[in-house]
């Protein structure tokens, strides 16, 4: 059997290629976040039309994703507060099979006297104090009073 070079290569391209998409479609991505020193409570990444994730979040926790990161947000993300210390330690999540929490809330809208409500999808987990590790607190702060509404995703 003669083998011919450029079926080779060309056979060698897509496996590679098939592998990176594999990759990029199943491989979780890590987040790296930064907190504010000293930060306790509920981390809110909320679905965003940002063209670049915003993972420093506010003194509310806040943070803001696009949609691609939503969709592959699924692992444990490392928490730095903003000198640098780890705090990874101190992230609770969902529940023991799944980290982030994925919630969606709608309001209605007084400048939507349509009928329309205005939509907020997000992932969380909480950052406790250092006393209560692995101990969820169940922290629930009004997004719609705290969140940036004009970085809001929009279909």
């Amino acid at each position: 059997m003669k083998w011919n070079f450029s079926k080779i290569v060309i056979g060698l391209v897509a496996l590679i290629l098939i592998v990176y998409l594999m990759f990029k479609l199943f491989y979780s991505t890590k987040l790296t976040i930064t907190v504010p020193k000293n930060y306790q409570g509920q981390v809110t990444l909320i679905l965003s039309n940002v063209p670049k994730d915003i993972l420093t979040v506010d003194e509310n926790g806040i943070g803001y994703i696009t949609k691609q990161t939503f969709e592959i947000a699924h692992s444990e993300p490392i928490v730095l507060e903003e000198d640098g210390a780890d705090v990874s330690d101190q992230s609770v999540g969902f529940n023991p099979s799944t980290f982030w929490a994925v919630g969606k809330s709608s309001y209605a809208t007084e400048e939507n006297s349509s009928g329309k409500e205005l939509e907020i999808q997000f992932l969380s987990f909480e950052l406790v104090p250092k006393d209560k590790k692995g101990e969820k607190q169940y922290y629930s702060p009004d997004l719609m009073e705290l969140l940036d509404k004009t970085k809001l995703y929009r279909k």
